[in-house]
């Protein structure tokens, strides 16, 4: 138990490290029609549905910290948009802790989640969505005209860093979990008859 507990933290420290200098030092190389994908939300994506809303949420916060350091052109941005786009995202598409899942099995309001790599790339490209969003308006705020090539950009990072995060994933969470990962099996509900 403390063996894999020590495993997966560690693991999770080596994804973020690994993931900011990927980001710095290599994928500023790595463009397609002069636009780098965002190895930074593809590592949130991840993270958000194989660890959870919180270890999603510090590792956004430390990204968002170290973007700031890095880009300080507007006052706290990356620092705010970093965590608070993987927060947001992280309700919508973070694995349900087992006690909300025997819960709605109880109560017998089970619903169909999406599969786990399904959601990582949804909880990545719309973080990508948002941040794009958030500097496209930060570019019209600052007094510049908007052109059609600053949407093309936006959109443009938005599927490639949905792509990256399709391909990379899959070797990631096979890192993480190993060949199969284990979830609990949960027992059907009791039937109780009441006596009329």
């Amino acid at each position: 138990m403390q063996t894999g507990f020590v495993r997966k933290y560690t693991l999770l420290l080596l994804l973020t490290v690994l993931g900011y200098f990927l980001e710095v030092c290599v994928m500023p190389y790595i463009k397609v029609f002069g636009v780098s994908p965002n190895l930074l939300y593809v590592v949130i994506g991840i993270v958000t549905v194989a660890y959870g809303k919180l270890r999603a949420f510090w590792v956004g916060l430390v990204y968002g910290l170290l973007m700031q350091i890095m880009l300080p052109s507007v006052t706290y941005l990356n620092l705010a948009l970093y965590s608070l786009t993987t927060l947001f995202c992280s309700f919508a598409f973070a694995d349900k802790p087992l006690k909300t899942l025997e819960y709605e099995r109880v109560i017998n309001r089970e619903r169909k989640e999406l599969p786990a790599w399904v959601r990582t790339v949804l909880c990545t490209v719309l973080n990508t969505f948002i941040y794009e969003v958030v500097q496209i308006t930060y570019i019209y705020l600052g007094g510049s005209p908007l052109t059609v090539s600053h949407f093309l950009r936006g959109l443009t990072d938005v599927i490639l860093t949905g792509l990256l995060c399709l391909f990379l994933q899959f070797p990631v969470r096979r890192l993480l979990f190993g060949r199969h990962r284990n979830q609990p099996v949960l027992r059907p509900a009791p039937v109780v008859f009441s006596k009329s």
